[in-house]
Parts: structure tokens; sequence; C-alpha cells
């Protein structure tokens, strides 16, 4: 999945992790679908609080730095509905990241900046962080999928050129 190498040529490969609130229509679940692909796994808030784990609550944005993070540790999405965010708010996770803003493309929130769709947020992140082939092969399994890189590719491409904090701030007020 992944096409990032180490210092041997060994390809590395990004671990996609989710815990399920169930809180939507299961049929509906980006991250659901990911998992009959074999392209992510189902986990308990235990595990997720473990790897960079991604959450709008985060102070934190996800940088390229974060890459290294994700090899090691995999990363990870709470895949629950927008309309009750709020119950995730005070979790304890030990790598919490945020995105900078981006428009989704998925039909339930389509043109609504920064409400992204679990799988958008795997592959922005994914994507900001240099695993560009996963971020594409996650969105390859959704009709509307490759339109989010589409839509996004300019931010996405700024957003990866990002070394710090300000450095990401400064990128998200040029597209918002």
């Amino acid at each position: 999945m992944a096409w990032m190498r180490d210092a041997d040529g060994a390809v590395q490969k990004p671990r996609i992790l989710f815990a399920y609130l169930g809180e939507d229509d299961p049929a509906k679940s980006t991250m659901l679908k990911l998992k009959r692909f074999g392209l992510a796994e189902k986990t308990g808030m235990k595990k997720i609080s473990q790897t960079l784990s991604l959450t709008p609550f985060a102070d934190i944005f996800v940088t390229p730095a974060d890459g290294a993070i994700i090899l090691e540790r995999g990363i990870s999405v709470i895949d629950g509905s927008w309309a009750k965010i709020e119950g995730i708010r005070n979790l304890r996770l030990r790598f919490p990241r945020k995105l900078p803003l981006l428009v989704p493309a998925n039909p339930v929130n389509f043109g609504k900046p920064g409400k992204l769709s679990s799988v958008e947020a795997i592959a922005a992140a994914l994507y900001i962080c240099g695993f560009r082939s996963s971020s594409t092969l996650v969105l390859s399994k959704f009709n509307w999928g490759i339109q989010f890189l589409k839509v996004n590719r300019e931010p996405l491409d700024e957003y990866s050129s990002c070394s710090s904090q300000e450095d990401m701030m400064k990128a998200e007020s040029l597209f918002f």
C-alpha cells in the first residue's frame, strides 16, 4: 500500500486503524468499507490512543514530520457522526493531530470545509506525510474519492511542504 522505503530498500506500509462508534449507518461508513478491502483495521480506543490520532480537537497540525510516527505506530481516526463529535473532545491521545482545512468531496458533506469523512481525513494526512500512493489507494475505493484529491491538490501540496506549525497556519490562510 505504501511507497516509502527504508534505508535497506524495504517497503514501508502505514498501518491504518479506526475505532467504530456505530453512530451512523454502517453501510455508509468509509472505514468499514476500507476494512472490507483489507486496508484498515477496526480496533479499540486503547490502541487508537497510541497511534497518530486524527481529531479536530487537537492543538497540533499534522505535518510531514509526522510520517515517522505513522510508520512506527500507525494512523487512526474515530469513525463517528459529526453530529455527535463533542463526545470525543476529552479523549486522551498520545499523538493527537488536526488537519488543516480541506474541502470534502464525499456526498454527505460535499463542499463544507473541514467536515471530512474518515477516509478523507486519513487520505489527507497520508498525503501530507508523504504517503501519496497510500492516499490515492484508500480514496480509490470510493466513486468520489479521487475527486477529493483533485479539489484539494493545491492545498495538499502546500501543506506537504510545511516544516512547522507556523508554516501550516500560513499555508492554510492562503486557501481559507
